[in-house]
């Protein structure tokens, strides 16, 4: 195992105490669609597992609201597809 290994596997246990820490709280997710396209979520983390965490959105587009929820790896946030910002 290389020295990058290591500090990947420190840089994942970080990214998941973060984010366990700001369970229950709102958040912005920036997701990457590739060629520089980038799109920004907020929602509130809901739910916070060993290998993944759930970020409910609420959809105010239209006449209903409607409520979904993504799930997303700890690995998205170290390959940095996907960036967190904690709001609350």
């Amino acid at each position: 195992m290389s020295s990058d290994a290591f500090a990947d596997v420190a840089k994942m246990k970080k990214i998941k105490e973060d984010v366990k820490k700001h369970e229950g709280q709102l958040v912005e997710m920036t997701l990457e669609h590739g060629r520089k396209r980038e799109k920004n979520k907020i929602g509130r983390l809901t739910e916070v597992y060993q290998s993944l965490f759930i970020v409910e959105y609420t959809d105010k587009s239209g006449v209903t609201e409607n409520t979904y929820v993504e799930s997303y790896t700890y690995s998205d946030i170290l390959t940095e597809k996907t960036l967190i910002r904690y709001l609350d």
